[in-house]
């Protein structure tokens, strides 16, 4: 079979010339998608205050923007091979600050919800070329090094949307109140685009696959009927709908596999391919990658919740104990390339040891000292996390991805990418359903203590088990 990729038109930029400020500014566009998931976190009760809605209403504005997302993650894959990786980034980044524009000067809480949606599957267009372009683009060390760098933005990205979203809420720029946490993506996204046209080389497939649009109807169908509910059911007291889509979900994922064995065995591409996710490699580092998103995203939904609702935290202050943890994952995923180098997946070992003393150093001044705490109190153990997850993510994307043959990567980085977005999703859903059922009374401590506990437990389970992850196989 003919090499996946190739060079688009004569005058697209070549893969040589696919230099580190291009590399960076690729990753930038992709770290906006995960920190306009999370800078709107801290800012939802100034939300709710401008537009005199509910909590459960207010909700939407997270939960849709993440449920468009997940659902679009893998076609939006299917497209850059299509038309070239490039073109669709600069679309979904173009799409993305029209949308951010929208939602910073809303009038009402429909239109912000509905701008959202938008900015939800600009997202979904512009993420999956990321990694289909570091795997087409470049060539070792320098991949290695980006795959590190791209694993590490999730994680980062989550830390500094909070961070973001409680000085911008903090500072009330103009009086505008949480409008500016929108309306930074304006300038950041027009340079984005420009950049992306100057820096990042047209990339797609030689022979490019079809759009499976019943797969496509069909899994649309089973992440909506499994995450609206999720999302939705710990607002509105659980009524029996939410309990007829989770039964929706089911049906939908079983009639899913089944479908798209069907299409695969007719010689048709499917939009989820059955033989991929058959893979050992693939389905080990699929069930770590979204067992620790689903920790990571529920943890860090409600430490913003108890920080501010129960700990008395301003939401600057909230937003300021992310400040480590940035740190710590940056730092850590500027080292992980040579970690992995040298002693492979136990890297995720370390990672999981580093998270699970963070999570310690948390949960002791919870017990000791709430509802006083201070961010300086949590330094530490923000830092250990942080460092952690910039181990942990490098470790599992480069042992995922070399598990993809050629041929579909932009098929296995859709699917990978839905993984991170989907758990991250159901961990606030789910974990934040354990939350508020273990809250009640005592400032919030039980509920956040309960959570903590649940993340260490996973970060043990990587700990103790990390090396059994079937190392990459070598692309040099």
């Amino acid at each position: 079979m003919s090499s996946v990729d190739t060079k688009a038109p004569p005058n697209a930029v070549t893969h040589s010339e696919f230099s580190p400020l291009g590399q960076v500014t690729l990753l930038m566009a992709a770290a906006l998608t995960t920190v306009d998931a999370f800078i709107v976190n801290v800012a939802l009760p100034s939300i709710q205050n401008t537009f005199g809605v509910s909590a459960s209403t207010s909700q939407f504005v997270v939960s849709f923007y993440g449920i468009t997302y997940a659902v679009l993650l893998v076609l939006g894959g299917r497209f850059g091979d299509r038309f070239g990786r490039r073109k669709i980034i600069q679309i979904g980044i173009s799409s993305f600050t029209i949308a951010s524009l929208i939602c910073g000067i809303a009038p009402n809480i429909q239109l912000l919800i509905a701008a959202r949606v938008v900015q939800g599957a600009a997202a979904a267009l512009l993420l999956p070329q990321v990694l289909s372009t570091i795997q087409a683009a470049l060539q070792e060390p320098a991949k290695t090094r980006a795959v590190s760098y791209y694993g590490a933005i999730g994680g980062l990205s989550a830390a500094v949307g909070q961070l973001l979203g409680g000085l911008f809420v903090w500072a009330d720029i103009a009086g505008l109140g949480w409008r500016p946490i929108f309306l930074v993506n304006v300038p950041l996204g027009i340079l984005a685009v420009i950049g992306t046209q100057l820096r990042v080389p047209e990339t797609r497939a030689a022979q490019p696959q079809g759009a499976d649009l019943g797969g496509t109807a069909l899994f649309g169908t089973a992440v909506l009927a499994l995450l609206i509910p999720l999302s939705l059911g710990r607002q509105t007291h659980w009524p029996v709908w939410t309990w007829v889509l989770l039964v929706v979900a089911v049906a939908g994922a079983v009639v899913l596999w089944s479908y798209e064995r069907k299409v695969e065995a007719a010689g048709v591409a499917p939009l989820i391919a059955p033989s991929l996710l058959r893979q050992g490699a693939m389905q080990r580092g699929l069930l770590v990658l979204g067992s620790g998103f689903l920790a990571f995203g529920g943890f860090i939904f409600v430490f913003a919740l108890a920080a501010q609702g129960g700990n008395g935290m301003s939401a600057f202050e909230s937003g300021l104990s992310m400040a480590p943890m940035a740190v710590g994952q940056f730092l850590a995923a500027m080292r992980a390339p040579k970690l992995i180098g040298r002693v492979g997946t136990r890297t995720l070992q370390i990672g999981g040891v580093l998270q699970a003393v963070g999570l310690v150093c948390l949960i002791v001044p919870a017990l000791l000292w709430w509802p006083h705490l201070h961010f300086y109190e949590l330094m530490v153990g923000m830092f250990l996390i942080g460092a952690g997850n910039g181990l942990f993510v490098p470790t599992v994307y480069r042992t995922v991805l070399s598990s993809i043959p050629p041929q579909q990567i932009g098929t296995g980085s859709g699917i990978v990418t839905t993984t991170q977005q989907t758990t991250l999703a159901l961990g606030v859903a789910l974990l934040g359903a354990v939350f508020v059922g273990v809250s009640g009374t005592s400032h919030m401590r039980l509920g956040f203590i309960v959570v903590s506990a649940v993340f260490l437990g996973v970060a043990a389970l990587f700990a103790l088990f990390g090396k059994h992850l079937q190392e990459e196989r070598s692309t040099r």
